[in-house]
């Protein structure tokens, strides 16, 4: 039997889960709370094994309690349920520690496979943002110094002002071009500008 806990500030959300998830054979559900500092105080006592959250909450939201839940009770496993379908709330959620993102409009059986996969130690993504996940991870890939230089040459400084602007060699702007390309999939820097501001690196 899987130990769910839910945390959901919409009674009306929160009270279909619990009717929905309660009818499944293998899932108790075990608990509730209504703010994400409600919910972090009933992990701690009732040690589900697996808790959904949801990310806009008040006294809380859903990836400060996915990080204290994370950081309290490392064994519990956090699965992010939310309407938003967006970059930086998953990018965020993954960072604090969740292991999944599903879209409140997902079929309860694709939630219980969720549920299923995050406690044997898997990641789930909603399938209509697993294709930004790629795209997130190749956003991450870049350094810091990396972003500076598409910062920089987006407002037309050449490979000479850039390294002047960073204190660094000339050739050593080649290389980071270089290393650009390749993590952007980009030929030359127009389109290395390009594509970072289509997905918002710059």
């Amino acid at each position: 039997m899987i130990r769910i806990m839910i945390i959901e500030d919409q009674s009306l959300v929160r009270d279909a889960l619990v009717a929905l998830l309660s009818l499944q054979p293998a899932i108790e559900v075990i608990g509730y709370a209504a703010s994400g500092q409600e919910g972090v105080e009933l992990v701690r006592n009732l040690k589900p094994d697996v808790v959904l959250l949801d990310i806009q909450m008040p006294r809380g939201d859903g990836i400060w309690a996915t990080r204290e839940i994370r950081r309290l009770c490392p064994d519990v496993r956090c699965l992010l349920l939310t309407t938003f379908a967006k970059d930086e709330y998953l990018r965020q959620g993954l960072a604090a520690g969740a292991s999944g993102y599903v879209l409140k409009d997902t079929p309860t059986d694709e939630v219980v496979r969720a549920i299923e996969a995050v406690l044997e130690g898997k990641m789930w993504i909603t399938p209509s943002m697993q294709a930004r996940l790629s795209e997130l991870f190749q956003q991450d890939a870049l350094t810091e110094r990396e972003r500076k230089v598409l910062q920089l040459a987006q407002n037309g400084a050449t490979n000479r002002q850039i390294a002047a602007a960073l204190f660094l060699a000339e050739g050593s702007v080649k290389n980071l071009w270089t290393e650009i390309f390749s993590k952007l999939s980009a030929k030359n820097r127009v389109e290395a500008i390009a594509i970072a501001r289509e997905k918002g690196i710059i």
